[in-house]
């Protein structure tokens, strides 16, 4: 596990409820106890020749406001040989024809439903819904509760908050911030921060 805040922990939990091993987690710090794994250390050791490492690494760096900083560590993973596989938490519900992209995960509650695409490094965030034929660029994060109705396009590196609202077939242009609980009844063509019902720009 590359990462050691609220995010790893979530997807440990998942992981191990799948019933995979995991060796260990690298963060800037050792968080204790509450990480369930042992800590290897920072993420340098990635890099190291000759250390044994596992070849599959899970993304669990959240979306930290940063721009494509989970991107960028995909990329860094994928470089040093590392799978970094998509995961679907167990209380994750994904119609059997979604597509998503490497470092992508669907958390417990969530629904993904047919026809739709995940690009990768996205985060379905706990009881969100996609659904049918939505396409999400990369590194997006739909916040928990979220609902996009069927056919909305969400571009690259957006940030969805919680409880808000995408109504059928919007499309949201990359480099956006939707509020929580913002309905969003229109395209929005111009990158920025959006809020209200309807949602509107104020940044």
């Amino acid at each position: 596990m590359v990462g050691g805040g609220g995010h790893a922990r979530v997807l440990i939990h998942a992981l191990m409820r799948l019933g995979h091993d995991i060796e260990g987690y690298t963060a800037l710090n050792d968080e204790g106890r509450g990480m369930q794994v042992p800590y290897l250390g920072t993420d340098d050791i990635l890099g190291t020749s000759g250390r044994r490492l596992p070849s599959c690494a899970a993304l669990g760096v959240g979306k930290t406001g940063v721009q494509c900083s989970r991107l960028d560590l995909l990329d860094k993973l994928q470089a040093l040989g590392f799978r970094v596989p998509v995961i679907h938490a167990p209380g994750a519900i994904c119609h059997s024809d979604v597509r998503s992209g490497a470092g992508t995960v669907v958390l417990d509650g969530a629904v993904v439903v047919t026809g739709s695409r995940l690009g990768h490094a996205c985060i379905v965030n706990t009881n969100a819904t996609v659904d049918h034929d939505c396409v999400l660029g990369d590194d997006v994060h739909i916040a928990p509760g979220a609902t996009l109705s069927g056919g909305v396009e969400i571009g690259d590196r957006c940030m969805i908050g919680i409880g808000a609202n995408l109504c059928h077939a919007v499309r949201v242009c990359a480099d956006c911030m939707i509020g929580a609980g913002a309905t969003v009844i229109r395209d929005i063509t111009v990158s920025g921060v959006y809020v209200g019902t309807p949602a509107r720009r104020i940044a």
